[in-house]
């Protein structure tokens, strides 16, 4: 590339061009140099401009747009505005005159042009810069360095990983580097004369959007004569293959520097195919888990350990603390826990080093009621930085009820004649138990919790505990009886299943003390209670089947259907079975909602919802998805292709008129079907095969299925 850089003045600021080496003259010759804003290793300064200052290359500190400021004269220093940063230069560039000190030649008058812009693959900010020195005697020391400067300008061209491209004002390449063809996949040999828009190409916007030529960067500098500043473009070669490059681009008008006149148009690009791609998925991966954190009624906080700023909060949060989102987004956890800081801290650090933990604290709402909560963190990393997911649950009412029990079991022991009465008041079973021996005693309200009489239970030992312990709540129970025997806790609590008489699991919250000791701490004698917490346990349960289905419909939501869809196609690989999936959404259902509310557009999801959910078997999962849409799983198929039988069947029902809050509604249904048939897929493959189908089917004119293969 027989092409070297210059600086040309236009209107508003300065601009960067290519000029013909046989015109550059020893006057013009410029040295260079590159200082990046924000990794000093990419900073460079050429030999040459070094030696203008008197100094090696290796000796100059590229930290500043203003990097040569120690050198400059005093006299130079007031007029030159050295506090003014680059982003609020004119047109992003610079042209000034200044004197610096050279430590032979005393005072160098030179000319500095410098222009603002991103470099490199990450788009860093840096100024690039040329300088030279006015009324230089030594003409054939500068044309040396204007020809080492040319062949390094080339070299450096020839090597970087970004491209350049030189056109006429006609739009055509005059030049390049050799990367610009390799990013286009163009034939170097071919590339003069290359048209930025060859026939059948396209252009599309950061989104995805079309644009006109009109909005190349070349066409817009062609037009305008302005800089185009730095854009994420797409360039869709072949309307064949839909094959996309993308690129951050930015181009700038060149002029000749004898005539002044705008004669070129330099770009440059970089290829970000692939991460552009891989920064689309993750944004679509980050909106799916930003809506499963927003909606879950869990509560839930995400943390800045290192300053305890509450960095996000869901619904549910909002809602239980009284504050706004933007509010509370603006606290930190001490705002809320009552606890201390170094509570806290000490609370965030056990998070970090073993990466999940649980406590209890106390939290204060806006109102200021303080409420007794159990938090659930857990250390994740988002963009590289550590946070705390934190699920709370209030858990006010069961610890007043354990505090009102643990009062009532201290007075049992201080006064045992009140035991009856305590222990009718407070609905527990009681036991009492020689440890040395083995015999247990229990009361009648004890057998009452697990459906028996004391006369059926008959003699009863420790051993009776034990048949009817869960075999899985064993071990916890022996370990935590194991630590109040060696005095490691104060009383002994467990929450265990014991077997009904009528076959279920009852949950018992076991409590209990040793009362009686041998001279060496051996335990002799332990009392304790047993009550059915059985509701509280059931309500949890509930608690979490909410998580996993939608509350309007009651089918199952989207987490548990991704759950479901891997475990089927996991399944299906091993028992060499067939899975396929329906994605259904309804036709019209924005009209119903429109015409006649959203309580009669929900009263239709519901119908519909138990319609699907009656007709299809139950090892297949139906859920929806949000909105009009709906997914129904069909694992363990033989022939997956029969997916179209039920999806004909769904379309003619789902299209029958209804009759709603006396209104008559009618709707339609389009299905996307998609399956994998003796092959390995994912449940990824499978969603978009599906989703493309239903958007054929839309496009088919509704009320309609089609079908893609997932392979």
């Amino acid at each position: 590339m027989n092409a070297l850089y210059h600086a040309g003045q236009q209107s508003g600021g300065f601009a960067a061009g290519i000029v013909d080496g046989e015109n550059a003259t020893v006057s013009a010759v410029s040295v260079i140099y590159c200082v990046d804003l924000e990794e000093a290793q990419g900073s460079y300064i050429s030999a040459n401009c070094a030696r203008l200052l008197g100094a090696a290359a290796s000796a100059v500190i590229l930290d500043s747009a203003n990097w040569w400021h120690d050198r400059v004269h005093p006299d130079d220093r007031t007029r030159l505005k050295l506090d003014q940063l680059p982003e609020e230069w004119p047109g992003g560039a610079i042209i000034r005159q200044f004197r610096l000190r050279h430590p032979d030649r005393g005072w160098v008058h030179v000319v500095d042009h410098a222009m603002f812009t991103a470099m490199g693959p990450k788009g860093h900010r840096a100024v690039v810069g040329s300088m030279r020195a006015l009324h230089d005697e030594q003409d054939g020391a500068d044309l040396r360095a204007s020809e080492t400067l040319q062949e390094r300008t080339e070299f450096i061209l020839d090597h970087v990983a970004e491209g350049v491209l030189v056109y006429d004002l006609n739009g055509h390449v005059q030049q390049h580097n050799a990367a610009a063809p390799r990013i286009f996949g163009v034939d170097p040999a071919s590339f003069s004369g290359w048209h930025p828009l060859p026939d059948g190409a396209r252009l599309l916007d950061e989104t995805g959007a079309p644009l006109t030529p009109d909005d190349h960067p070349v066409n817009v500098v062609l037009r305008t004569g302005v800089a185009f500043d730095a854009a994420i473009i797409g360039i869709c070669q072949s309307s064949i293959t839909n094959q996309t490059i993308w690129v951050r681009m930015q181009a700038i008008p060149a002029h000749n520097p004898d005539t002044g006149e705008f004669d070129s148009i330099v770009t440059s690009f970089s290829d970000i195919t692939d991460v552009y791609t891989v920064e689309e998925a993750m944004a679509e991966r980050e909106s799916i888990y930003r809506q499963m954190f927003l909606h879950n009624p869990a509560i839930k906080l995400l943390i800045d350990p290192a300053t305890g700023r509450i960095h996000d909060a869901n619904t549910a949060a909002i809602a239980f603390y009284g504050y706004s989102h933007e509010k509370l987004c603006h606290m930190t956890i001490s705002d809320i826990n009552v606890q201390s800081d170094a509570q806290l801290g000490l609370a965030m650090q056990q998070t970090l080093q073993d990466g999940a933990a649980s406590f209890s604290f106390h939290h204060r709402l806006a109102n200021g009621d303080v409420r007794d909560v159990e938090v659930n963190t857990g250390a994740i990393r988002i963009h590289g930085k550590e946070f705390l997911h934190s699920i709370i649950f209030d858990v006010t009412e069961r610890n007043d009820y354990a505090h009102r029990l643990e009062q009532a079991n201290e007075e049992l022991v201080i006064e045992r004649q009140r035991l009856d009465e305590i222990i009718r008041g407070t609905n527990a079973g009681t036991w009492e138990w020689n440890v040395q021996t083995g015999e247990m005693r229990f009361n009648e309200r004890w057998a009452e919790i697990i459906g028996y009489t004391l006369e059926e239970l008959g003699k009863t030992s420790v051993d009776t505990w034990r048949n009817l312990c869960h075999p899985d709540d064993l071990a916890q129970s022996d370990r935590l009886l194991s630590e109040h025997f060696a005095g490691q806790s104060s009383y002994y609590q467990c929450e265990c299943r014991i077997r009904h008489k009528n076959g279920e699991w009852v949950w018992v919250l076991d409590r209990g003390r040793v009362f009686d000791r041998a001279a060496d701490g051996t335990p002799l004698r332990m009392s304790g209670t047993h009550s059915d917490i059985t509701p509280s346990k059931t309500i949890e349960a509930q608690i979490r089947q909410m998580a996993l289905t939608d509350p309007l419909t009651g089918l199952a939501n989207r987490h548990l259907f991704n759950d479901r869809l891997d475990q089927a196609i996991r399944l299906s690989e091993r028992i060499k079975q067939n899975v396929a999936m329906l994605l259904l959404d309804l036709d019209w259902f924005k009209e119903v909602n429109d015409t006649y509310g959203h309580p009669v557009g929900d009263k239709l999801l519901i119908e519909i919802a138990s319609f699907l959910k009656s007709r299809f078997r139950d090892a297949d999962v139906v859920a929806r998805l949000g909105g009009d849409e709906f997914a129904i799983l069909l694992p363990a198929m033989a022939n997956p292709e029969e997916a179209q039988i039920p999806a004909a069947r769904i379309i003619q029902e789902i299209g029958r008129p209804r009759m709603i809050d006396g209104v008559e509604i009618t709707v339609g249904a389009s299905i996307g079907i998609s399956y994998c048939k003796g092959c390995e897929c994912n449940a990824d493959v499978l969603y978009r095969k599906a989703d493309r189908a239903l958007y054929l089917a839309k496009r088919g004119g509704r009320n309609t299925y089609r079908t893609i293969p997932a392979c």
